[in-house]
């Protein structure tokens, strides 16, 4: 697998909580953190496009109860850096896709 070439979208949400922003938590974060470091692991075991595309369901369904257990956290700007994050990660695993991986199963978030 080839080095994703952005930053993983939650260290801008640890700089905002150290900022004082309300809008996170560290618990937030640290499952999200967690979410996609399985997600890597996945995508770095992963044989063939349909591996890939099931550790990107995964994720995204992570995220989708994530979201709703910590009160909707992911707005806007947050759907952009994590789409665009396991965009980068899926085509890094060798995926490559024209469009929104993460549209089929992404829900409010």
């Amino acid at each position: 697998m080839e080095t994703i070439k952005i930053p993983r979208p939650t260290i801008y949400w640890q700089e905002q909580l150290d900022e004082g922003s309300d809008f996170f938590t560290s618990e937030a974060i640290a499952e999200s953190d967690k979410l996609l470091d399985d997600y890597i692991s996945a995508l770095q075991t992963s044989k063939n496009d349909t591996a890939v595309w099931k550790a990107i369901e995964n994720v995204v369904k992570g995220f989708n109860q994530l979201n709703l257990n910590h009160e909707y956290f992911i707005e806007t700007t947050e759907r952009e850096e994590l789409a665009e994050y396991i965009q980068k990660a899926a085509e890094a695993a060798g995926l490559f896709y024209d469009g929104d991986v993460t549209e089929e199963w992404r829900e409010e978030w």
